[in-house]
This record gives structure tokens, sequence and C-alpha cells, in this order.
């Protein structure tokens, strides 16, 4: 259900290709700005794909989270959605032959 809202929020100023019919896509500042606004979801991780593009998830206090991805020229499309983030952190192992 929330990924009907994220679409219908972002759907406001934001470009859906008729070839990307099911893909919520738009310029990186724009779908990142309704992100902020309509969920309060702020980038907590980030990295480079093996293709170059960017890849960035975002998550809100509440457990709301995003997950898009953002090629060079600045087309930006929603990945997944979800709710219940859990951050888990990593555990200290021994390193072998200690």
């Amino acid at each position: 259900m929330r990924s009907f809202w994220v679409a219908a929020v972002l759907l406001g100023g934001v470009l859906v290709s008729e070839v990307q019919a099911q893909a919520v896509c738009g310029m990186h500042a724009d779908i990142v700005n309704r992100l902020a606004a309509g969920f309060e979801e702020q980038v907590r991780a980030s990295g480079l794909a093996a293709d170059g593009n960017l890849v960035e998830v975002f998550r809100s206090k509440s457990g709301s989270w995003t997950i898009i991805y953002t090629q060079p020229g600045g087309l930006t499309c929603l990945v997944a959605v979800g709710r219940d983030w859990q951050q888990i952190e990593a555990v200290a192992t021994k390193g072998r032959g200690t």
C-alpha cells in the first residue's frame, strides 16, 4: 500500500515514461525533496553500482525506507519502498588462528 502512496506523492511533478509504466522516476533533486517532505526520509547509505550508477538508501526515524537508483544525468528511479527498517550493527568476530 505504501508504494501506491509513494507513487502518488512523487507523481506530482515527476515524469513517468510510458516505457517505465510501473517505475516512478524523476530528477534526483525532485525525488529527494519529495522523500524528505512526504516521508521525512533522509539518505542513510549510498554506493556506486558496477555500472556506475548511484544507489541510495533513504530512511525515516519511524522506519519507512526507500531505495533509489540514479543515472549520471540525474534521472532517478525508485527501486523499492518499505517499512520497519532495522539497522544492524556489524558484530566483531575473532580472526582465524588467534
